[in-house]
């Protein structure tokens, strides 16, 4: 009897241990996990929209460009929230949070939509659903809806070193675009409405590095969008300027020189000279001409010479080439540009890169080893940005007339030393592989950590990313080349 007793307490004991214990679990989950880690969704396992056969086919280029914006607006539309605020892309979260996720799919797409109005194409995009609202009208309601602190999709207030610092940035940008489809369509009560919540990022500390320069652009674009009075953080342009390197180039905290001058840096002073032409312009003129040469050297038909962070940016990279063409009469820039932004996104569409309405979380397709823990679904359509000064050009514009000028790995072999980045780079023309030799670094090559089920295990109790760093096979090799690239090198 006794020891039955003993039998039954210390079931009671371990059935109390095991109590607390999922207690202590379930709050410190609570406390810690990322919000909405569980409503991320897996990509549709067969393709909505198949790209491929009509981008890849030859015809002309404005053709095969329609059929791959009318991809990615599809995508937006199919993948947005009842009222357009959030883009919801499937793919594995951030430590952002989902809703934060959702808006960085409209902010990162919209200036996309916003470009191919700016050209004067129509606002019914190819092969879209007449039944369902067109570019203009989804744009509306996303920055309504989104800009309206009594609504439920609210983008929320912005906070010191909050993502919507960045994300604030696009949203101007969009807004500039189509300030004649929307915002001069819109009442004196909404256009209000949308400043404020703009003006936020104003206000707020920003992280010491490319950061510094998305307040400078929303406030330019809040200027131009009829708000004189609104105050240029300048402080914030020249605190970064001090990180120029050379080159066109800047050290860009924490990593240092990377890709973020091609698709971050370079694009904002570009937007900065746009907006306000007397802004700094002795520096930032040369500063973009400089990051258009170097970027012209680690372009080719094989793809790009991939190092660094935010590998799922990649087609990004050739913004600078194609920002010098932008309204450019000399048909030489022109068709190098056209030419830098057809081999990146024909090399990339070829090899897999799209999926489900949105560029994937990798180089190719989706690869867990390359997506940092700041990364979710819609942080790639960051990627667009090369889409985006692309379509600001209208069809008749030299960009898409001009003959296609070859890319300098096509032209002949080339060594472009760039001593203040610490950099040569090597191009063959017989081979088309570009490498990148980074003379400080002594390790040929690092292999890539897997995401194996540890860091799987690991998510699925603490609901947060665990994904692999690699920093060391991002930064610290001493050669990356385009063909094949170092992700590949490890299968």
């Amino acid at each position: 009897m006794r020891l039955s007793v003993l039998r039954h307490r210390g079931v009671y004991a371990s059935v109390l241990v095991l109590c607390v214990a999922a207690a202590g679990y379930a709050v410190l989950v609570n406390r810690y996990h990322i919000p909405g880690w569980r409503q991320y969704r897996a990509p549709a396992a067969q393709e909505r929209h198949p790209l491929a056969p009509p981008f890849l086919q030859d015809g002309p280029d404005t053709a095969r460009y329609a059929a791959l914006f009318s991809y990615f607006a599809q995508g937006f539309q199919d993948n947005a929230t009842a009222d357009y605020a959030r883009i919801q892309y499937s793919g594995v979260g951030s430590y952002n949070g989902y809703a934060v996720t959702g808006l960085e799919g409209f902010s990162r797409t919209a200036p996309l939509l916003g470009a191919w109005l700016y050209g004067g194409r129509p606002a019914r995009w190819p092969d879209a659903d007449p039944a369902r609202p067109d570019l203009v009208a989804m744009l509306r309601s996303g920055l309504l809806a989104g800009t309206a602190p009594g609504s439920a999709s609210y983008w929320g207030d912005i906070g010191d070193y909050d993502q919507r610092v960045v994300e604030a940035a696009d949203v101007a940008r969009t807004l500039w675009l189509t300030r004649r489809q929307v915002w001069d369509q819109l009442s004196g009560a909404q256009r209000d409405q949308i400043a404020a919540w703009l003006q936020g990022a104003l206000r707020v500390k920003v992280h010491p590095n490319n950061w510094q320069l998305f307040p400078v652009v929303t406030a330019l674009a809040l200027r131009q969008l009829g708000y004189p009075n609104v105050a240029v953080p300048s402080h914030h342009y020249q605190a970064f300027k001090q990180a120029y390197r050379g080159h066109g180039w800047f050290h860009d905290a924490p990593e240092g020189i990377d890709y973020y001058n091609a698709w971050g840096i370079s694009y904002d002073l570009q937007w900065i000279q746009w907006l306000a032409p007397d802004y700094d312009p002795g520096f930032i003129g040369p500063a973009l001409a400089q990051s258009a040469d170097v970027v012209s050297h680690l372009l080719g038909p094989k793809g790009v010479t991939m190092m660094g962070r935010s590998t799922c940016y990649r087609t990004a990279i050739p913004a600078p080439v194609i920002a010098r063409a932008v309204g450019s009469d000399d048909p030489q820039v022109a068709g190098l540009g056209r030419q830098a932004l057809d081999v990146v996104w024909r090399h990339f569409v070829s090899h897999g890169a799209l999926q489900d309405g949105h560029l994937t979380q990798g180089y190719y397709g989706t690869d867990l080893r390359l997506v940092e823990p700041y990364i979710g679904p819609g942080s790639c359509h960051w990627g667009l940005r090369s889409l985006v000064l692309a379509f600001m050009q209208p069809d008749s514009a030299p960009f898409w007339t001009a003959p296609r000028q070859p890319l300098p790995v096509e032209q002949g072999d080339y060594t472009l030393a760039l001593p203040e980045l610490g950099w040569t780079l090597h191009g063959e023309r017989a081979s088309g592989v570009i490498t990148l030799e980074i003379a400080a670094n002594n390790t040929p090559h690092y292999p890539l950590a897997a995401y194996g089920w540890r860091q799987r295990l690991d998510e699925a109790v603490t609901l947060r990313p665990r994904r692999p760093a690699n920093h060391e096979a991002k930064y610290l090799q001493r050669y990356y080349r385009n063909a094949p690239p170092y992700m590949a090198v490890d299968g």
